[in-house]
Parts: C-alpha cells; sequence; structure tokens
C-alpha cells in the first residue's frame, strides 16, 4: 500500500509534529509533503530526504514570514502530485484538507482543531488588526471558510484529536468525526523521590498560552514559577515576571523531564483543544492545576468520589485571582494527590495508544472502502460510518 503523510510544517516542536512523528514510525515506507520544513527541526526518526517541501519553501525567507503569505497556501497544497497514494493521511490545518487525492485513494484527516483564527476567534483576531485591515481579513477569512468547509466535505474519514475538537468539527463542518488522543510519550515519565518548591509551565511564549495569568498570580503569591519555552512575547513577560519568576528558553528533554518530576504543580492556563505539556507532566507524577476548559476537561482527572483518584484541579476563570485561588486551594490538599496514580492515568494517552488506535482505524477504512460498491455514487456519508467505529471502541 502506497501511504503518503501531509503536514502543515516543520518549524517547531508542538503537538502536531509529534503525530507525525509517530505516524512516520507506523507507516516508514511513507512519503511525507508539507508547505514549509526547517530541516533542523524534523522529528526523530524522519530523514530529510522522506520529506517534500512545496513550491513556498524556496521563497527567500518564507520561514519567518509563513503568516504573511497564508493567501497562497491553498495553491501550494493543491499543486502537491498525490495520484500515486492508496492512502493519504494528513495532519491538518485549514488548507491542508484541500488536496485533491485521486478517486482510488482513501483520505483520512487527523484534525487538531478548525481553524480556530476563521471560525470561532474570527471576530477577537480582527479586532486586533488595524481599522483600514478588517474589511480585507473579514473577506479574506469568508472565503477562507467557505474553502474550509467544502474540503472538509471530501475528506473520506475525519478524527477529532478531543471530544473538544470533536464538538467544533459538528459545528462547523456538519461531519461526524471518530475521537483519538493525540500521541504523548508517557511511557518515558518518571517517578522522582523528591519534590522542590517551585510551580512549572512549558510552551511556547505567545499570547494564547495566557503564560502572562501564570506569572501574575505567582508575583501575587510570592511562588516560584519555572518557566520554559520561547516565543515571540518573551520580552513582555519577562516585563511583568517578579523576582519568584525564572525563565530557563529551551531545555534538553533529560533536563525537562527532571524539571516535570520534581515540580509541586504543572500550571496550565490556556483553553487548548488537547494539552500535550499536560499530560506530559502527568507522567512525572505530577497533580496539574489547570484552566477548566477544552482539552483540560479531558486530560485532567477531578471529582472523584472515591477520593485518591484525582490527578489535579481545576480553575473557572482565565484571571490572575482565580488562578491564585486555585494554587491555595492545591496547597491545602496536596497531599491527596497520589504520583503513581497520576502516572497511571497518563499511560492511557500513551504513543502506544495513538498508534493502535490509528492502526485498527486505517485497517477499518481501507476494508469498507475496498469493499464499497463500484457504481455507488456519492460515496456514503461519513456519518454512517464512523460511529460504526466508535462503538467498536467503546467510544461513541
Amino acid at each position: 500500500m502506497k501511504i503518503a503523510i501531509v503536514h502543515y510544517w516543520f518549524l517547531g516542536a508542538g503537538g502536531g509534529e509529534k503525530v507525525i512523528e509517530a505516524l512516520a514510525a507506523m507507516y516508514p515506507g511513507a512519503d511525507i509533503f508539507c508547505l514549509f520544513a526547517d530541516k533542523q527541526r524534523l522529528p526523530r526518526g524522519i530523514s530529510e530526504e522522506r520529506v517534500q517541501c512545496s513550491i513556498l519553501d524556496k521563497i527567500p525567507f518564507s520561514h519567518r514570514i509563513n503568516r504573511a503569505i497564508f493567501p497562497f497556501y491553498s495553491g501550494a497544497v493543491g499543486s502537491f502530485d498525490l495520484s500515486k497514494y492508496d492512502l493519504i493521511i494528513s495532519s491538518d490545518s485549514p488548507p491542508i484538507k484541500g488536496i485533491v487525492p485521486s478517486i482510488d485513494t482513501v483520505h483520512i484527516s487527523y484534525c487538531h482543531t478548525p481553524g480556530r483564527f476563521l471560525w470561532d476567534l474570527a471576530p477577537a483576531f480582527t479586532a486586533k488588526l488595524p481599522w483600514f485591515a478588517r474589511p480585507v481579513f473579514a473577506e479574506m477569512a469568508s472565503n477562507a471558510r467557505i474553502s474550509d468547509f467544502v474540503a472538509a466535505q471530501r475528506v473520506d474519514y475525519l478524527i477529532a484529536n478531543s471530544r473538544y475538537v470533536a464538538r467544533r468539527i459538528r459545528k462547523y463542518y456538519r461531519r461526524e468525526p471518530a475521537v483519538i488522543y493525540p500521541p504523548v510519550n508517557a511511557v518515558e515519565g518518571y517517578l522522582s523521590s523528591r519534590q522542590d518548591d517551585y510551580y512549572l509551565s512549558v510552551g511556547r511564549l505567545i499570547k494564547n498560552k495566557r503564560i502572562d495569568l501564570l506569572i501574575r498570580a505567582c508575583n501575587q503569591l510570592k511562588r516560584r514559577l519555572v518557566i520554559v519555552g520561547e516565543g515571540r512575547d518573551e520580552k513582555a513577560l519577562k516585563a511583568i515576571a517578579g523576582p519568584t519568576i525564572e525563565f530557563l528558553g529551551r531545555v534538553s528533554s533529560d533536563e525537562l523531564g527532571n524539571l516535570y518530576s520534581r515540580c509541586r504543580a504543572f500550571l496550565f492556563s490556556s483553553d487548548e483543544d488537547f494539552g500535550i505539556v499536560s499530560v506530559e507532566a502527568q507522567s512525572f507524577g505530577r497533580p496539574v492545576i489547570a484552566y477548566g476548559r477544552g482539552g483540560s476537561l479531558e486530560t485532567v482527572r477531578v471529582d472523584d468520589s472515591e477520593g485518591g483518584l484525582d490527578t489535579g484541579l481545576l480553575f473557572s476563570e482565565q484571571t490572575p485571582q482565580c488562578l491564585a485561588d486555585a494554587i491555595r486551594r492545591f496547597e491545602s490538599q496536596e497531599q491527596r494527590f497520589v504520583p503513581s496514580v497520576i502516572r497511571e492515568h497518563a499511560l492511557s494517552f500513551d504513543v502506544s495508544v495513538f498508534k493502535e488506535k490509528i492502526s485498527e482505524f486505517v485497517t477499518l477504512a481501507m476494508a469498507r472502502e475496498s469493499s464499497a460498491p463500484v457504481l455507488t455514487m456519492p460515496r456514503r456519508p461519513m456519518d454512517s460510518r464512523i460511529p460504526a467505529w466508535n462503538e467498536i471502541r467503546g467510544e461513541a
């Protein structure tokens, strides 16, 4: 079976790249297509020879100005020659669904989220633009939403990376997706024999991660906060940081594991579609204090009636005061969180679980396609297929 994997770009190390790393390991003979690629940032196990970039990658400084050339993404994706493949697995962003496979090719789209700047966050994104640019963006976004919706109808099978994203897919694409959580290297976590007196944050230093809330809350409480990550808002965040806040930038995987395993708790303040770093922290047995929305409702176990099985706690509002109250609440009951229980919960999201479920999904999808009547036109809608798979997995 000839397989292609299509990703938006390799310009950083995020959840999307972890998905591709796992898929590339599952299908070592697959070719990989993307818009842009920094060859120094390819995931483990992916060689340069396997990666084919779009024509946009040849534009000088394209990696730095990638957002500015967004209108050309669809054309670049449409230029990929995918006619010889039996199966395409795409790691989704709005233009990636627009690939044009042959009529006999099965296209499975792993959807991290419907593009937020086009859909639910479009008004907030527009409000940040200069007044003269708003009508231009509004028109562009309207056309892009139409293209995104139409492209979603051409995909044979949609997989959401969380139930939260599945709700958004139903809302905006009117499709019924399967849910398979993204891969987390949970098995690599471990329990430390000691804990230090600091809270931890890991992630890109950009506005939507709301690192500012963590800093302000820890400033207020005079708690030590260690921040791992880089991003365009680093300077602004350092400007509001008090003496108990420490920025480490990028760290090695060994150092990151050491930081995870010894923190008092992991702080997570953004509205994420899943939140891999939160699960990574739990794989080291550390509790999570998270904003109670989005993927955190699925990855952090709370309100266990039996007691002793919670893996963290949630706060209800994205404000420094609400987070500070949650930290105080955590400290008043810190001893009831059991590291071994927290780690066991995280293992249910391990990369091995992802691979098992993807493999089963692909097998079922290919079997159903091969048995479909030749004259069936159009193909049966997704809604008649995916629930059956979810029922088999007990995830309906």
